[in-house]
């Protein structure tokens, strides 16, 4: 299909879907993209006017008639600014991480002139070294290009705009988009015929497509940064000899990471080109510039930017030296003490917080009786969680893996005797825990959890877990601190028999269970001393109460409420002598104010019942109220909760025929319903009749 003949069908297609496409291009060129991955290799700039264009658009100008915008696509100017005629693209072996490297021509006349203007550029730090790139990650063989703005690769520039990747079946092909010229313009009507005011957006565009040379699939690409030159072997191991160097701000493209101390690679050069060459389009031209690539081998550790310091501690077959600046670990260097072979781990990027001579720490972390090492990566982010990388020696293979699941963990600390593995965290001031882990068959298995949230109501929320027999029982219980002076702890709930101990103001308890006035607990002393008993559950309550408006001929109810007026407990009085019935803490955030308790006969047993508003349900706008509702025992004396009651919304009770229904309102397709469940209770057990 022609420009003309796709230009014209796009003006005449309806206003909807003409807005469609004019939105797909806005949004695809300025917001993240998903896209397929390139090929890694060597990319040639494409300037003809046949782009490729990343939204499969392929028409040169286009007319909206409702809001009357305008476009025109042209090459991306500043990339020739640059001298920007070659990239180079390196995709990672795991298909993690692509980057992006751009070799400038320096060496045509047409290059050496733009290199002195780029050197009068003040917003580029150095321009004779500065080989633009970027870094983008990839996820589900799609690259994402949301970070391209702030990720380039160590010591080089960046190229602004934003980024599309694709392909098609004979192309690889990536663009550099640059944010439109918005300018207000008159624009014909193509329906019409008529002009009307508008604004046109005009777009600059460049792509890069796969020709000529593509030698082989490069995996990485390295910038020396720092170094005058690092020397290129003619191959690995011992005797090599020097075959080339890559200079200092020059990037190399890695071919091979098969080898613990070598890199396989290319060094790509841009240089003159004296031939001639004959083209369709221009007849015969003379060359500017082409690529050489000369491959070798280079080491790992001339990688490294700072000088080596040997390690303090060693094991007895390697010892270890760093790379690392004033804030970075960058690299480690393990030499084999007998055969003086090296393994050398990159990409470090430690935090450095250690003497220098300290940084590697010794153990063994998975028990197979081997010793491993690690060292600190970060710390920060709420308080004290603090990672360490952990590498592990494979007596295989005779060198040592990173192990990414130790390395994730923050805190951790290593008992070689009990073969346990902790690890703590914390997420802020009220929201912290931590797990248990030990090695079974070489695999890392949490064995153990626990958990504590402080964020909600007046109890701490705790929860644990451990693993027995290959199952898990997970537990959730609540804590409190003591509020009085003191407080004695019981064996049993009665407070007539001799205390185990007398607790202080500030120690925690954590809730094992209740009965009506005592709560069941565990104490860990400062000393680390566990106690387990019986404590009065008035010494965890604040002095901040209000008397129910509402009460029974037996009883007199009080709200006691924290400092924040949140409910903490319902305490229940005898009105004859004034003493403590009992204290309710199962709330669930019911109403605060004392005009919500209300007082009737629930359960049809001639003793009343009380019950509290609440309002916690999601369906409260729906018009669905509901309340917990707390039946009298007259054999034990006590309230309880009725659940099933609690869990039905706006319940009527029906005294004369020992029943009560619910009305609950539900909504589907915007239409709300009513149903209505009618219970009746038999043998002391309510049983649906009625629906």
């Amino acid at each position: 299909m022609s420009i003309l003949i796709l230009t014209t069908y796009i003006c005449r297609l309806e206003i909807f879907m003409r807005y469609l496409i004019f939105s797909f291009f806005i949004f695809t060129t300025s917001l993240s993209l998903h896209a397929q991955i390139p090929q890694a290799g060597i990319y040639q700039f494409n300037n003809q006017q046949s782009n490729y264009f990343g939204a499969n658009h392929y028409a040169r100008f286009f007319n909206s008639i409702d809001d009357f915008l305008s476009l025109k696509i042209i090459p991306y100017k500043e990339v020739n600014d640059y001298g920007l005629n070659y990239a180079i693209i390196a995709v990672n072996q795991a298909k993690t991480q692509i980057k992006i490297v751009f070799l400038r021509d320096t060496v045509s006349t047409e290059g050496k002139k733009q290199l002195i203007a780029i050197s009068r550029n003040s917003t580029v730090d150095h321009p004779k070294n500065s080989y633009f790139s970027q870094e983008f990650s990839i996820q589900k063989d799609s690259v994402i290009t949301q970070s391209s703005n702030n990720s380039s690769l160590a010591g080089t520039g960046n190229l602004t705009g934003e980024w599309s990747f694709n392909s098609n079946n004979s192309y690889d092909y990536f663009g550099l988009y640059k944010n439109p010229l918005i300018k207000n313009q008159s624009i014909k009507d193509t329906i019409s015929g008529k002009y009307q005011n508008g604004m046109n957006y005009q777009f600059e565009q460049a792509f890069f497509v796969g020709q000529g040379k593509r030698p082989k699939a490069y995996i990485d690409l390295r910038t020396n940064v720092s170094e005058d030159k690092i020397l290129i072997y003619d191959k690995p191991g011992t005797h090599p000899l020097v075959k080339d160097y890559f200079r200092k701000g020059e990037t190399i493209a890695i071919t091979a990471d098969d080898s613990a101390q070598w890199y396989e690679v290319d060094r790509i050069e841009v240089r003159k080109d004296t031939g001639k060459y004959y083209s369709m389009d221009s007849g015969m031209q003379e060359g500017t510039a082409l690529l050489q690539t000369i491959s070798g081998w280079i080491k790992k550790e001339d990688l490294a930017s700072s000088p080596w310091v040997r390690q303090q501690q060693q094991t007895n077959k390697f010892r270890f030296e760093i790379s690392a600046d004033k804030e970075f670990v960058n690299a480690v260097k393990i030499i084999n003490k007998k055969t003086g072979s090296k393994q050398v781990l990159l990409d470090i990027w430690a935090g450095f917080k250690s003497i220098p001579t300290q940084v590697i720490q010794i153990g063994d972390y998975n028990f197979d009786g081997y010793p491993d090492f690690m060292f600190l990566m970060q710390s920060g982010g709420a308080g004290p969680n603090y990672t360490n990388n952990f590498y592990l020696y494979n007596p295989q293979k005779d060198n040592f893996e990173y192990n990414d699941e130790l390395s994730q963990l923050s805190q951790v600390e290593v008992e070689v005797k009990s073969r346990t593995i902790s690890s703590n965290w914390r997420d802020g001031a009220a929201h912290h825990g931590g797990e248990r882990y030990t090695f079974i068959d070489h695999q890392l298995t949490k064995t153990a959890y626990w958990d504590q949230y402080a964020g909600m109501g007046f109890f701490v929320q705790e929860n644990s877990g451990e693993l027995v027999n290959g199952k898990w029982i997970d537990h959730q219980y609540k804590g409190a601190e003591i509020l009085t002076s003191t407080a004695a702890v019981y064996q049993y709930p009665d407070k007539q028999i001799a205390s185990l101990t007398l607790l202080k103001k500030g120690d925690y308890a954590l809730i094992k269970g209740e009965n009506s006035k005592f709560f069941q607990v565990e104490v860990t002393t400062a000393s680390h001393h566990l106690i387990k008993g019986w404590i009065e559950k008035e010494h965890f309550f604040p002095k901040t109460s209000l008397l129910y408006i509402r009460n029974t001929p037996l009883y007199n109810f009080e709200l006691i409420k924290d400092q924040q007026s949140s409910p903490v407990a319902v305490k229940i009085i005898t009105r004859a002598d004034g003493r403590t019935l009992q204290y309710i803490t199962e709330l669930d955030e019911i109403d605060s104010t004392n005009t919500t308790l209300y007082i009737d006969d629930y359960n049809f047993d001639g003793y009343p019942d009380f019950s509290l508003k609440t309002s916690s349900k999601d369906d409260v706008e729906l018009g669905n109220f509901y309340e917990k509702y707390y039946l009298y025992d007259h054999t034990a004396g006590l309230f309880s909760l009725d659940t099933l009651l609690s869990k039905s919304p706006n319940v009527t009770v029906d005294q004369k025929s020992k029943s009560y229904s619910s009305t609950e309102f539900v909504r589907k397709d915007n239409v709300i319903t009513k149903n209505i469940k009618k219970y009746k209770l038999v043998n002391e057990n309510y049983i649906l009749i009625k629906e």
